[in-house]
């Protein structure tokens, strides 16, 4: 292999022939990650009906009861961070053994169950939240009302941007960017999920979108490149099992191809893509200033950040006009589908900046989203 062709590939992340769960071994039996190790592992069951894939359904049964009924953190991490590895496994290695099992039965009725009953109990949650029908269906309204919520922000979330902007430590900054990485690593997919076909003005937008997320050719501005050249500045990695003790980061990872991988969902995977294209410029902004507040240049190995200050502030007025008022010109039924998906992204933001601020020990601040 030259030495062009070497350097183009040491910069990219291959996917993990591995799934991203712990050995069965490490595991309890009554666990969603153990009963589901145990299927990814074994033999093809396409109809389901070995004692694994029963067991498993069973778990998953009576796991997802616990979570929501009961607002058990520790049923909801262990079916999110299940999830997540189903996820891992349709984007994941063509070549991975787990591969195999993406069309049994058991493995997509386990998504089913997961995806429905967790997003009906968001759903729920959200009713106060979102325009009326009449309202989601006027193009110009639903524009503000994108606008609006998208620059809502709790007491909790600001103490978070304050924290990351004026008092983290350099050792809390690289916790942050690293668990940052996961979903910043799988945007692209995020948006190819998302960009199979509606409209064409849409899927022309999403394409610009993505021709961006590739550096617009120049491999180097890749944004996944860039995000790897800010964890080597800061002398870390990301592990195949993502340090999330908690299952709120994985609930906002898994929203978004729980929304791109159901074509019924395909307008509130629209509705959610939208929504960081328009807060995440301020936060950015935000890391970029802590990162020069610490003595680093944010120009010298941290260009994602940078670029995504710029970009962002371009792409989410973008997604507005070429994306949402389109739809909704085309057939206003479509306004309350958008609204539910960034509704959701935003209270996945929220609970993601509840996480962040246990890990970055950010002084307390009462939070409230919703049924958890």
């Amino acid at each position: 292999m030259c030495d062009t062709v070497r350097s183009v590939v040491d910069r990219q992340r291959i996917p993990s022939m591995r799934p991203p769960l712990r050995d069965p071994s490490q595991t309890a039996r009554h666990t969603v990650e153990h009963r589901l190790a145990r299927c990814l592992d074994g033999p093809p069951d396409l109809q389901g009906r070995g004692d694994d894939s029963r067991a498993l359904l069973r778990t998953t049964q009576d796991r997802l009861e616990a979570g929501i009924a009961s607002q058990d953190p520790d049923a909801l991490l262990d079916v999110h961070r299940s999830l997540y590895a189903v996820y891992e496994t349709l984007l994941g290695h063509p070549l991975a053994p787990a591969a195999r099992h993406e069309r049994s039965a058991w493995f997509n009725v386990f998504r089913a169950m997961c995806e429905d009953a967790l997003l009906e109990a968001d759903l729920a949650s959200l009713e106060g939240s979102l325009p009326s029908a009449v309202e989601a269906g006027r193009p110009h309204y639903l524009r503000q009302w994108f606008l609006t919520a998208s620059q809502q922000r709790s007491p909790l979330d600001r103490a978070v941007e304050d924290h990351l902007e004026h008092k983290a430590t350099l050792k809390e900054m690289t916790r942050f960017i690293q668990a940052d990485g996961y979903l910043n690593y799988r945007f692209f997919d995020a948006l190819v999920l998302a960009q199979t076909h509606f409209m064409e003005g849409v899927k022309q937008e999403i394409g610009h979108h993505l021709w961006d997320e590739c550096g617009a050719g120049d491999d180097s501005a890749a944004h996944t490149v860039q995000f790897t050249q800010a964890l080597r500045r800061l002398g870390t990695s990301l592990p195949l099992l993502p340090p999330w003790e908690d299952w709120r980061p994985y609930a906002g990872f898994n929203l978004y191809f729980m929304l791109g991988t159901n074509r019924r969902h395909h307008l509130k995977a629209l509705g959610s893509l939208a929504m960081p294209e328009l807060f995440d410029v301020d936060r950015d902004d935000i890391v970029v200033r802590g990162l020069q507040r610490l003595g680093l240049d944010p120009h010298d190995g941290f260009q994602f950040f940078v670029n995504h200050v710029s970009g962002d502030a371009e792409h989410g007025p973008e997604w507005l006009s070429r994306v949402v008022t389109p739809i909704v010109r085309h057939d206003p039924a479509a306004g309350m589908e958008l609204a539910q998906g960034a509704a959701l992204r935003m209270l996945a933001m929220r609970r993601y900046n509840e996480f962040l601020a246990g890990l970055l020990n950010v002084e307390p601040v009462q939070a409230v989203t919703g049924w958890t």
